[in-house]
Order: C-alpha cells, then sequence, then structure tokens
C-alpha cells in the first residue's frame, strides 16, 4: 500500500514538472525593452521661463550664455529695445501669418519652444551664412525656407531633452543651426559631441573652430528675447492664454 502510495507521488511530480516545463516552453519572455509600461518622460528643463524684461538675465544664465555674452545680449537687447522697440510690435501685428507666428512664439505646446520656434521667421539665410534679422531693414515676417527643412527639432529633442542635459544645451544648439551643423550635433560629432574624451562637447572649441558665432548667437538671442517679450504682452499676438515658457 505504502508502495503503491510513492508511485502515485512519484508520478504526480513528473507530470507536475513537465507540465511547468511546457508552458515554460510556451511562453514568450518579454525583452527589457518593452518589459516598463511607463516610460519616464523627458521635460524641458526651460519650460517655465518667462520672457519678461525683469526675467532677461535668469534667461540668459539658463541658456547657457557665457557672462560676457550676458551682458552683450542685455546691451544689445536695450539698443534694439530703444530703436525698434514699436516697429517689433507692427511686425507682430502684421504679420501675414499670425497664427503661424504664434505657434513660434507663444510657446503653447511642449514640442515647440520659442527659443527655437523663432527661428523660423528671425534668422535668415544668405549665401550660406545664418544670421537674425536686421529689424532696421526688414518689412515683415515670413517663414524662411531654410528653417523649413532644417531638423530644428530633432536638434532641440537630442540636446534639450536628453538625460544628460549639458547646462549649455541652448548655447551650443543655437550655434549648431546659425552654423548648418545640426548634423553633426545628431551624429555626437565634435564639438558637439557626447563621448568620454575630453573636448568632445566644448564651447570653446566651437568658438575657435567657427569664429563670430559667439556674435551671432548674441544678436539672435537678443532680438528672439524682445519678439518673445511682445509677442506675449498684453494686447500681443499670444492673447491672455499665451504661455510665455520656454
Amino acid at each position: 500500500m505504502v508502495g503503491m502510495r510513492q508511485v502515485i507521488v512519484a508520478a504526480s511530480f513528473l507530470i507536475g514538472v513537465g507540465a511547468s516545463g511546457f508552458l515554460l516552453f510556451k511562453e514568450q519572455v518579454v525583452g527589457p525593452e518593452v518589459t516598463g509600461t511607463h516610460v519616464a518622460l523627458r521635460v524641458d528643463p526651460l519650460l517655465q521661463l518667462r520672457y519678461t524684461e525683469s526675467n532677461r538675465t535668469v534667461n540668459l544664465k539658463a541658456f547657457g550664455l557665457t557672462e560676457t555674452m550676458q551682458q552683450a545680449t542685455l546691451d544689445r537687447m536695450r539698443r534694439i529695445e530703444q530703436q525698434h522697440g514699436r516697429k517689433i510690435e507692427l511686425l507682430l501685428d502684421g504679420a501675414a501669418d499670425p497664427n503661424a507666428v504664434a505657434d513660434a512664439l507663444c510657446g503653447q505646446t511642449s514640442q515647440v519652444r520659442p527659443r527655437y520656434g523663432a527661428l523660423r521667421f528671425l534668422v535668415k539665410e544668405k549665401n550660406g551664412m545664418r544670421s537674425a534679422l536686421r529689424i532696421s531693414s526688414v518689412t515683415g515676417l515670413d517663414a524662411q525656407g531654410w528653417a523649413m527643412v532644417a531638423p530644428i527639432s530633432d536638434v532641440y529633442a537630442q540636446v534639450e531633452l536628453s538625460d544628460k542635459r549639458e547646462v549649455d544645451g541652448t548655447l551650443m544648439s543655437l550655434a549648431a543651426i546659425l552654423e548648418g551643423r545640426e548634423e553633426d550635433v545628431l551624429k555626437g560629432f565634435a564639438p558637439w559631441g557626447r563621448g568620454i574624451l575630453p573636448g568632445q562637447w566644448s564651447w570653446e572649441k566651437v568658438m575657435g573652430k567657427f569664429v563670430g558665432v559667439d556674435e551671432r548667437v548674441v544678436e539672435y538671442v537678443a532680438v528672439m528675447h524682445l519678439f518673445v517679450e511682445a509677442a506675449n504682452a498684453d494686447g500681443g499676438i499670444c492673447g491672455e492664454e499665451g504661455d510665455q515658457s520656454g
């Protein structure tokens, strides 16, 4: 009787092992790339910046501009504001496509931030050189052809939304775009690289390789900040619901 009980127990054990093995064999194991149902979203760290006169210094520092560039930008903004403040308002009010301009400058979505969106309207390309428009000579705000095909949003995503975002990410990105070196950023080529070797990511090397790029960044940031300020001011094209951030 005991012997029969042992046989039954042994048989049950073997059946259980076999069934478990079969189920394990049939089970589809999910790889690590799809196991997570909640993916951490990378948020623009400058999302809450406000474009106002009182926040100018704070914003320029957040963009990663050097102290020298910050002061140069503040000085340039004051001069432009004194000479062309009213014209900036008129250009915004008379925009041929106010919805497109508002989309670029108002920051109403997390995908289009003003500091990058404004490139479409405020930077012109001439003989391969990209630079901020001269308010004294411009007669209207029009989307620029180069910006319609340049991978601006890709550069923004790679640099600004990276888990390892550099503190001068905006400065470096704007310099790359103004120099037409977006692909260098996207492919990680120095001085916009992310390798472990020294100098892979280096503002000093950018300035050394692209002479005058710091001045063009200063000019663009000054013009951009003033336009975004005006767009978000009372009565501006962004309206009461305009988001003055990032």
